[in-house]
This record gives structure tokens, sequence and C-alpha cells, in this order.
């Protein structure tokens, strides 16, 4: 039989004791790496600036947060990381390469920066496949050229993307077709000269859109068509001289626009740009001319209409040639709204009427319009006064001859 702990020497009790106390005691909880620091609720490891020239070994696996920014990791390899990361920080490192497959098991991660790591020149088309619960992607201040086509394909939870100031020299069709849910799109400070037709489709969530300090000097007309909630566009300090098309048209919900520190040539090519301005209501910064000389300085939006007297009425230069922009305003026969002529700058709406101006007597007209304060009698109409003639269906109805004889027989009888 045992003997109980009251009948051991002091010394022989306290030692049981001490072993029943760390027998009770549960399993801790897995070690924290070396260096690092860790943290309970919710579960997080913070491992930055420390030099760390790999990704520490030893990750707690149930770990929710890893913080490894500002160390001197060069790569990524497959594995390194828990199922249950939520949040990954590794900015500010010299990684150059990324094992396929290093987040492919990664189903609850939420936020992934991987910005300023001068040396990652290169992606694999798969490096963020299977993360469909992604939310933000930092790729900013890399070395990143190019992109694959499919680097984003599956990423249907992504709203955040950064990509600015990498040195991107073009962007494909359809790059962001699968980021329906995407609002913030950062594409500043690369070297990209050409927006095509389909960039920016499949991006109908997209708030704001930064492009500015590219080197942009063509926009596709289509470039903007489907971006109905776009409210923030950056466009300045870039090479643009002209948007030809009126590729802002297909904006509606624009709120904040800058194209501020670009080439503006204000002559014949302004006038899309130009009437755009004079039918919308949108926050922008000065727009000054670069050429011609005589009027550089001078603000685009405050030109005048006669300013394009002498430029040729092309019918489809503020639309898409397909004649859904190409209704004409009374007075210039064949221009869309907002170019020069009577009617004055407000929205569409103000204007259109069964699809045509107020005052415009070519289609139908469920009343006559009112008269114009500078109507003027026709010449050789002695019966309109100097004021507007009244409208003939306004006139008082006369009762036939014939009608009234009849009633001058017959009342006598009543």
């Amino acid at each position: 039989m045992r003997p109980a702990v009251r009948d051991l020497p002091p010394g022989g009790r306290l030692a049981a004791l001490l072993l029943a106390a760390l027998a009770w005691v549960p399993s801790r909880a897995p070690a924290c790496p070396a260096l690092c620091t860790c943290y309970v609720s919710p579960p997080t490891v913070s491992c930055q600036a420390n030099n760390f020239s790999s990704v520490p070994s030893g990750l707690p696996p149930g770990a929710r947060r890893l913080f490894l920014q500002n160390n001197i990791i060069g790569a990524l390899r497959a594995g390194t990381f828990g199922p249950s990361t939520v949040t990954l920080w590794l900015y500010s490192n010299n990684i150059s390469s990324i094992q396929p497959g290093t987040f492919r098991h990664l189903p609850a991660l939420e936020e992934l920066d991987l910005g300023d790591n001068p040396h990652l020149r290169v992606l694999a088309p798969d490096t963020f496949h299977g993360l469909r619960r992604l939310q933000a992607l930092h790729l900013y201040r890399c070395q990143l050229a190019s992109l694959p086509s499919t680097i984003f394909r599956g990423l249907h939870s992504l709203q955040y993307l950064y990509l600015q100031e990498n040195g991107l020299l073009y962007l494909q069709d359809d790059l962001f077709a699968d980021l329906a849910n995407l609002s913030h799109l950062f594409l500043h400070g690369n070297r990209v000269r050409v927006l095509s037709e389909g960039v920016f489709r499949g991006l109908p969530s997209l708030d704001r859109l930064l492009l500015h300090a590219n080197r942009l000097v063509a926009i596709h007309r289509r470039a903007f068509r489907g971006l109905a909630r776009l409210t923030i566009l950056y466009l300045f300090n870039n090479s643009l001289a002209a948007l030809p098309g009126d590729p802002l048209a297909a904006l509606p919900a624009l709120q904040f626009l800058r194209l501020n520190a670009n080439p503006w040539a204000c002559d014949c090519r302004a006038r899309p740009l130009w009437a755009w301005f004079r039918r919308t209501r949108v926050s922008s910064s000065p727009v000054p001319c670069a050429s011609p000389p005589h009027r550089r300085g001078t603000d685009l939006r405050h030109l005048r209409p006669r300013d394009f007297d002498a430029c040729p009425d092309n019918g489809d230069e503020d639309g898409d040639g397909d004649g859904a922009n190409g209704v004409a305003v009374m007075g210039t026969p064949g221009r869309a709204l907002g170019r020069p002529g009577t009617l004055p700058a407000a929205p569409p709406s103000a204007f259109y009427r069964d699809g045509l101006p107020p005052h415009d007597l070519r289609g139908p007209q469920p009343r006559p319009p009112p008269p114009s304060r500078d109507s003027r009698r026709p010449d050789g109409d002695p019966g309109c006064p100097r004021d507007p003639c009244v409208p003939p269906a306004a006139a008082a109805p006369h009762a036939p001859p014939g009608l009234l004889s009849l009633l001058a027989l017959l009342l006598p009888r009543l």
C-alpha cells in the first residue's frame, strides 16, 4: 500500500504536491518560434523586423494572423502556412520566388500582403488560385513588368487590389474578369501606355480606379464600359492629349475626376471632353491646355462654343459609333448633346422628352411647346402678331354656319 501524502516527511510531501500539480496542468499550447511574440486571442504570431532570412519553423498550426513583415525572407515554399491563417503579412522582405502551391491550402485567407518586395519580378499563373475568401491582395512596389492572364482567376471575394508602383507595361483584356466584387483597384505609378477595350471588363462593383502617374497616351472609347458604380477616377500625370470617343460617358456615377498634368491639346480634339464637362456634374481638377500656344494654360473646361466653330462635324466623335449617343439638338443638326448649339449645359433629363429635345418638332409631341422668348414673326405671315403665334391646336373652336341656322329654327318652338 502506497503511503499517504501526510505520512511523508516534509520534503517528500512538497515534492509530491508539485508532481500532482504538474499532472493536473493541461497540455500547453504549441511553442512560439524563437524571437517571435505569440498572442492567444485571436491566435497571432508576430515575427516582424527580426532579420529572418526564411519563414521561421514551428509556426503554430492554429494561428490566424501571421506578421512576418520587415525581414529579409527570400523565398516562400509550399506547406509553410497553416490552413487557419486569415491574415498574412509578408511585405518589406526580399522575396524573389514563390513556390507553386504556397497559398493553395489556405481556405480561410482573407488578406495577403506581399507588397514592397523589390525582387519579386515574376508570378506563376496559379499563384493565388484557390483563395476563394481572399478580400485584399497587396502587390505594390514590386518589380512586376507583366501579369499572367489568369493570375486573378477565381478570386470572387476580392475587394481591394493594390498593384501600384510596379513596372507594369500593359494590362491585357479580361485580366480582372473574375473580380465581380472588386471595389478598389490601384494601378498608379506603373508604365502602362494604353487602355484597351476589355481591360476593365467584369468589374461591376468598382468604386475607385487610380491610374495616375503612368504613361498613358491612349484610352479606348469603350475602356470604361460597365463601370456603372465608379465614383473616383484618377488619370493625372500621364501623357494624354485627348480622349477621343468620349470614354467618360460610360461612368454615370462618377463624382471625382483628376485630369491635370497631362499635355491636353485644346484644338478640335478637345471637343468630346469639353462637351462631356458641359453636360456632367462632377468634381474635377483643372484641365490646363498645353497646346496650341495661344491657349496654353487655359482650362479646357472653360473653352467656348465658338472655339470649335472651325472643327469638322464628325457624327461619331462623341459616341461609340452605334448611334446610341447621336441624338441631335435643335440648331446643330447632327451634333450630339453638349456640342456647340442653342441648348444650355444641363443633365440630359432636363432636355429630353420622348427621346428628343422638348422644342424639337421632329418627334411626337403630347402638347405644343411653350413659345420661346426670342420668337420672331415669320416672313410673309400677316396673321402673326408681334408676339409668338398661338399654335392652331390652342385656338378657340368655331361652330359651322349650318348648325347655327338649325338652332335658330328650333329655339322658337321650345
